[in-house]
């Protein structure tokens, strides 16, 4: 198993974890609790193989880390508001520094003690990263470690998602379960598992300051995916009202006057991470191969005293990762 672990998603869930648990309240313990949460999150997943404590830990053949690095102004130059609302959040402005040096701490140690490859590329965002590792070995079995949705679009027979906030497997036979939003009933809306992307376009990512169709919540937008190919809906409002069953006058002004092609469009072009992206090419050069040092690498263990590590377990796959 090919482990790819998502780094600044991995960085920021582990620090909040842990900031909530341990409340620091000088600069110093900051940077130790956000270097906590990153190694704690990142070394369990490799300890682990992928999967959630307790089950039986996957043998891994190679384990990749990806940071984001810079800004994302590949996306930014085709909409310029891409992320900047986390950069108008002083919750976000104010952690970031510190995350950073968590990130480039334990970037620096696993370059020296640890047989992973750490990928990060000056202006790049670590989604596109991944997604290029996935694509240069479409037949090995690969799992991403994050909890970012835009990944489910990655999902194949030979590609799973392991989320370590919820400790879940994500996977074909499960897809749906973790994709499909639910009616007030309790009963999934599914859709054909291509058309992932375009659910994910009509609902938007506020996350990433992207707006999606007007009216276009997960239900509707799921029931328009299920009926349909969302083109199909442009320029036709009565499609819209036929396939969700109902009026939604936002939604089907949208689809009537343009607004919903034009969201889409760009939605599609900015989250779609199956699309070539020029960082594809430059793999090779966003990547530092570190070399295991068992001895360094207990003593640091050791200083850090992650509880929640299995120290013997995560020696283990270093070793079998080790050339």
């Amino acid at each position: 198993m090919f482990l790819i672990i998502d780094g600044n998603n991995l960085a920021w869930a582990g620090y909040y974890a842990l900031e909530r648990a341990m409340k620091p309240d000088t600069p110093e313990r900051r940077r130790r609790v956000a270097l906590l949460g990153l190694a704690g999150m990142a070394l369990g997943a490799v300890a682990r193989g992928g999967v959630a404590p307790g089950a039986a830990p996957l043998t891994l053949s190679r384990a990749a880390i990806c940071f984001d690095d810079g800004r994302p102004l590949r996306r930014r130059a085709m909409y310029p508001p891409y992320q900047m609302g986390r950069e108008a959040d002083p919750k976000f402005t104010g952690n970031e520094p510190t995350v950073l040096d968590a990130i480039a701490e334990f970037s620096a140690m696993a370059a020296a003690m640890l047989p992973f490859e750490i990928l990060r590329l000056a202006n790049t965002e670590a989604d596109d990263l991944i997604a290029g590792l996935v694509a240069a070995g479409p037949a090995t079995p690969k799992r991403i470690v994050s909890g970012d949705r835009d990944f489910l679009q990655l999902v194949s027979a030979t590609t799973s998602i392991y989320s370590p906030v919820k400790k879940t497997v994500i996977d074909e036979g499960n897809f749906f379960e973790h994709a499909a939003p639910k009616t007030s009933a309790g009963e999934r809306v599914e859709f054909p598992r291509e058309r992932f992307l375009d659910y994910r376009t009509v609902v938007g990512d506020p996350s990433d300051s992207l707006p999606g169709v007007p009216g276009g919540g997960p239900l509707s937008a799921a029931k328009l995916v299920a009926a349909a190919p969302l083109d199909g809906y442009f320029g036709r409002p009565d499609g819209v009202r036929a396939a969700l069953g109902r009026r939604n006058e936002p939604m089907e002004r949208a689809f009537a006057d343009g607004t919903a092609e034009e969201i889409v469009r760009r939605n599609r072009t900015l989250m779609d991470l199956r699309a070539p992206s020029p960082c594809w090419d430059e793999l090779a050069r966003a990547t530092r191969r570190g070399a295991y040092d068992d001895a360094a690498f207990a003593a640091w263990l050791g200083e850090q005293r992650i509880s929640s590590l299995d120290g013997k377990l995560l020696r283990a796959q270093a070793e079998a990762l080790a050339p």
